[in-house]
């Protein structure tokens, strides 16, 4: 999760742009005055002080900023599996008190002393949780999903760095190799390699965002044999090279 209160002014290389449709992770925006907006399939939505906007994963969309606002914004996962009961688009959720005192708790201590950011997570949270769940069951459906694979794959996102195959995966949910591969096909609609090749991918978009790290050092830290690897595997699934993905969705 990565959140910041920012003046459009001071950010215009983030807006007025194209965001890749292929970034994998979830936004949340809130501004504090008129004076940006979203294009999503050709249509403009004015970004208003009354809503909270959330915008989904590898939705295509781009931002327009014609005006001196500020912005508080949150980049997040959900990485409980869901399915969305209506096509993906931008979710105005309204502001109401609740979530107005949480967003006005949220700037004021989001740059404040480590105790004080670790509360800003905390209300970030929940803030994040009443917003979805206002979007469950009318927009989004959460799957019920076995616990041996809720654990397994808890264990593949704590562990990105080392090498894990599929028979080691079958003796930690105590199963036979077909049964396990099954159940991932039939629970997530991947193989078990291909869903961990996923979370690296999601791991290093996230890194390539927000941190300092080397594009190498981001290829170990994920999991990934070397540079080369990384890249040939992330193009793959990004449609950009890392290199490249970082240039265009890097935040300082």
């Amino acid at each position: 999760m990565f959140c910041d209160y920012v003046a459009l002014n001071d950010v215009p290389a983030h807006w007025n742009h194209e965001i890749s449709r292929l970034v994998p992770f979830w936004r949340m925006y809130w501004n504090n005055t008129t004076g940006a907006a979203l294009r999503v399939g050709g249509k403009i939505l004015p970004l208003r002080p009354d809503n909270l906007y959330v915008i989904p994963p590898t939705l295509e969309f781009a931002t327009i900023h014609h005006g001196n606002c500020r912005q508080l914004f949150i980049h997040f996962h959900i990485r409980h599996p869901c399915t969305f009961l209506s096509r993906p688009t931008v979710f105005a959720i309204p502001l109401t008190a609740q979530r107005r005192s949480l967003v006005r708790w949220i700037i004021s201590n989001i740059k404040g002393d480590k105790t004080t950011q670790n509360r800003a997570a905390l209300m970030i949270h929940a803030l994040l949780d009443t917003s979805i769940a206002d979007l469950t069951g009318k927009f989004l459906a959460f799957k019920d999903i076995d616990k041996r694979l809720l654990a397994v794959t808890s264990y593949l996102e704590q562990n990105l760095t080392h090498p894990i195959d599929n028979r080691q995966l079958a003796d930690m949910m105590h199963l036979h190799l077909q049964t396990m591969f099954r159940l991932f096909k039939t629970e997530l609609g991947q193989t078990p390699q291909s869903y961990l090749r996923q979370l690296r991918v999601d791991k290093a978009c996230w890194l390539l965002r927000f941190s300092g790290e080397s594009i190498k050092a981001i290829a170990e830290t994920t999991g990934f044999y070397d540079r080369y690897h990384f890249t040939k595997i992330f193009t793959r699934f990004i449609g950009l090279s890392p290199a490249r993905f970082r240039s265009a969705h890097r935040i300082n």
